[in-house]
């Protein structure tokens, strides 16, 4: 909706391996698609040749281009681990957005009962197709740190042949003041706070926090 509705060049941070840039370039739209993975950025020059893709940090990055959308999509920003790493995130996006560009950024909603689970036990997230064929079960295992609020996370994957694969990480639990804090911190206006993908108002029941900002 947003990329239509501005219709001019769109930088996505933590592109990944193109899950929004490949239907954004398809469509025709002016893409560029940030990511500190080299393997990830490879990938969706492999996949997409209209795309630009740039291997770059979203902490700090100077591209010498305005954008007119600039987007941080399903939870990459909960990837900076600090207020500061974020701080220096929004500084760098404010510095690229052009005057009349927004902002839309895209995370859940902490949820107390996922975090304090017991950290000894694993339990059944989703079952995906394995990229080498089969379904997989994923479980995860977490512990979370209420003082820096970082989940330590770890994803198993169960594979049909007996083979448990493993992957771990780690994600910033970020509440809503406090991204409300950083980004008029960081000069932007909050103009619409959304609580899920239909366009509903955020209130205290919403899982999601969806950010459409613009420069103050």
């Amino acid at each position: 909706f947003w990329a239509k509705k501005l219709s001019g060049s769109i930088l996505e941070l933590a592109c990944g391996t193109g899950r929004v840039g490949g239907p954004l370039i398809e469509s025709g739209f002016d893409y560029t698609g940030l990511d500190f993975s080299k393997t990830f950025i490879d990938t969706c020059k492999s996949k997409y040749s209209k795309g630009n893709f740039i291997l770059g940090d979203m902490r700090d990055f100077k591209l010498n281009k305005f954008f007119d959308l600039i987007i941080i999509p399903f939870n990459s920003l909960l990837h900076l681990l600090t207020n500061n790493e974020i701080s220096n995130c929004f500084a760098s996006v404010l510095s690229h957005l052009s005057d009349d560009g927004y902002f839309i950024l895209d995370i859940f909603v902490p949820d107390p009962e996922l975090l304090y689970r017991n950290p000894n036990k694993k339990y059944k997230e989703m079952v995906i197709d394995h990229p080498k064929g089969g379904k997989c079960l994923v479980w995860q295992e977490s512990k979370y740190d209420q003082e820096t609020e970082i989940n330590d996370i770890k994803w198993l994957f169960d594979r049909n042949d007996n083979r448990t694969d493993e992957y771990q990480f780690q994600m910033r639990m970020i509440y809503p003041d406090t991204i409300d804090r950083l980004l008029f911190e960081a000069g932007f206006t909050i103009e619409q706070k959304l609580g899920d993908y239909n366009s509903k108002s955020f209130n205290e029941n919403s899982l999601l926090q969806i950010y459409i900002c613009s420069k103050q």
